[in-house]
């Protein structure tokens, strides 16, 4: 947002004197949008169940600057997101970003396991959403920014209890656009591509499979966090005030290729002769949303 002045261009920042909080901030994804929005003049709040990584990014932000403090938080905990949010003097932004997940076949996952990975994507949505809605009712420009993935649409073998998650944040979220348009909350969300950050991809780089990757995406290129966070400013900001109940994909144009069985045929294969459920069942590992 700029305006000309004698030949001087003046720069209005996005969302100065905003504040904004985002789940999942200790990560590489909800750190490239807490400084992506603190550069934009908001102050920011980092909750993540991680409470030393929280703090410990909140104060790189500050080092810079910032106004940024670290909110610890799980973020399926009721009681815990209820004291966050009923702590906090103000808010103006939402970005519900917290996620996980584990590789499991639907054969081999728990019902222990499915209910852990919904309740860390989807229930804490719900979650934060209800509880910081009194908050955004007194905002002047409230705006709920939720994290999906390109899971939600091109399926992997795997992800049944991710996909099925990331599924319904797209539908919570216009749920949420809809109940929220009479009090002017917006909601949106993005689903992301694969989105490393530049070390992850130096190491990816070394793996036989990466080509295989990169080839996926007509961009020629992994995503990166900036691209995500540049996303949510936008969906955040007054540069979408007319934008509500969208799904923003930022996948570099990969999911307008066929389906990801035909795009991958080395996967298609390997997940026929067993060789793919069991690298996702020895590489599990839980992750905060930066890699979809």
């Amino acid at each position: 947002m700029s305006t000309d002045f004698d030949g001087w261009e003046l720069r209005t920042l996005l969302l100065t004197g905003r504040k904004a909080l985002i789940t999942g901030g200790a990560g590489k994804l909800g750190g490239a949008i807490a400084e992506r929005f603190a550069a934009e003049g908001c102050s920011v709040r980092l909750a993540d169940v991680h409470a030393a990584n929280a703090e410990a990014a909140a104060a790189k932000l500050r080092r810079n600057g910032a106004d940024a403090e670290a909110y610890p938080m799980d973020v399926t905990d009721e009681a815990a997101v209820r004291r966050v949010f009923d702590g906090m003097d103000g808010l103006d932004i939402l970005v519900n970003n917290a996620g996980m997940t584990r590789g499991r076949s639907i054969e081999a996952s728990t019902l222990e396991q499915w209910n852990e990975i919904v309740n860390v994507n989807l229930t804490s949505v719900f979650l934060c959403t209800k509880y910081a809605w009194p908050l955004l009712r007194q905002s002047k420009a409230p705006a709920i920014v939720n994290m999906s993935s390109i899971n939600a649409h091109r399926m992997n073998p795997g992800l049944p209890a991710y996909s099925a998650a990331k599924s319904g944040i797209i539908a919570f979220t216009q749920q949420t656009a809809l109940e929220g348009a009479a009090h002017r909350i917006r909601a949106n969300c993005i689903s992301p591509g694969l989105t490393v950050s530049e070390e992850r991809q130096k190491e990816l780089a070394t793996h036989p499979r990466y080509d295989i990757d990169v080839d996926c995406y007509p961009l020629g290129r992994l995503g990166n966090p900036e691209d995500v966070a540049n996303a949510a400013l936008f969906l955040a900001s007054d540069m979408s005030s007319f934008v509500n109940g969208i799904d923003l994909i930022v996948d570099g144009g990969m999911s307008l290729q066929a389906v990801s069985g035909l795009v991958r045929p080395d996967l298609r294969r390997r997940w026929k002769t067993g060789v793919y459920k069991l690298e996702l069942e020895e590489e599990s590992r839980p992750h905060d949303n930066n890699e979809h």
